[in-house]
């Protein structure tokens, strides 16, 4: 009876770390006690995981990582942009999707590794690649929770770009972020607010982060991709009607001239 009683004291005591950490893995990847999600409308990512057609949605990404955090809805987007720019109409092989990331942060390595079948517990026939090399040039190897948060401390606009390659062919679109998406000020705040640098924030500071951090991750769920990355063109819009010119004119007059032949034979 005691050999049963303190092996449920260890199953409870497991239960509980596991809950705490969880718990903090929820409070590092998001901002606790921002507003909602906004109304939006994504269309899913296509692939074939071998010879099965996938459709992954941006809520997909969201249950696999836990919340929809605005790295991670980035990193959709930019996924995205990027297999359309590079497969255009065709729908690419999961396997022959490869995914550098210059952002060492949870939610956009939680989203990549979704869409390539690279990460813990997806169940899928084949694999894509997906890597982090930051904008030094440097390879990121530890992708553990505890490594990512410490890169991250320092990350500025430009850890936000991606190139999506299909590596059957070596082809790669660079998708970057516009500097204007992110506040004024957003990195130093975020820095400040979530890793006390150079000092602890004010409770005022703290809520300032957590509109901004919240209207950011709003953007990448509700702005067009000429909105939020750079070099991509508007759609072709079409031709304005011409207006009516001299041979116009004459193919009018020649119409009613012979008409008017027509009722005078008749007439």
């Amino acid at each position: 009876m005691k050999r049963i009683d303190e092996i449920k004291t260890v199953v409870v005591v497991s239960l509980i770390l596991l809950v705490v950490s969880m718990a903090a893995i929820s409070v590092d990847a998001h901002i606790p006690g921002a507003k909602p999600l906004p109304e939006y409308e994504l269309a899913p990512i296509s692939i074939y995981d071998g010879d099965t057609l996938l459709e992954m949605s941006i809520e997909d990404v969201g249950d696999y990582h836990g919340a929809i955090c605005g790295c991670g809805a980035c990193a959709f987007r930019a996924s995205q942009l990027g297999i359309s720019e590079i497969w255009g109409e065709e729908i690419p092989a999961r396997d022959d999707i490869q995914i550098i990331s210059r952002l060492a942060t949870l939610g956009s390595k939680d989203c990549f590794r979704y869409i390539t079948g690279t990460g813990a517990g997806i169940e899928t026939k084949t694999e894509g690649e997906y890597k982090i090399i930051l904008p030094d040039g440097t390879e990121v190897m530890d992708m553990s929770q505890s490594n990512l948060k410490k890169i991250a401390k320092d990350n500025t606009c430009d850890n936000f770009r991606f190139d999506i390659c299909r590596k059957s062919t070596g082809d790669c679109y660079e998708v970057a972020v516009k500097e204007e998406v992110f506040p004024e000020g957003y990195f130093e705040l975020r820095k400040k607010v979530k890793f006390s640098v150079p000092a602890e924030a004010t409770a005022a500071e703290k809520k300032t982060f957590k509109s901004n951090w919240a209207d950011t991750r709003d953007k990448f769920l509700l702005q067009t991709d000429q909105e939020l990355f750079v070099g991509v063109k508007k759609p072709a819009s079409a031709p304005a009607p011409k207006e009516p010119g001299f041979e116009a004119v004459f193919a009018i007059a020649g119409i009613l001239a012979v008409a008017y032949m027509v009722l005078r034979r008749n007439g």
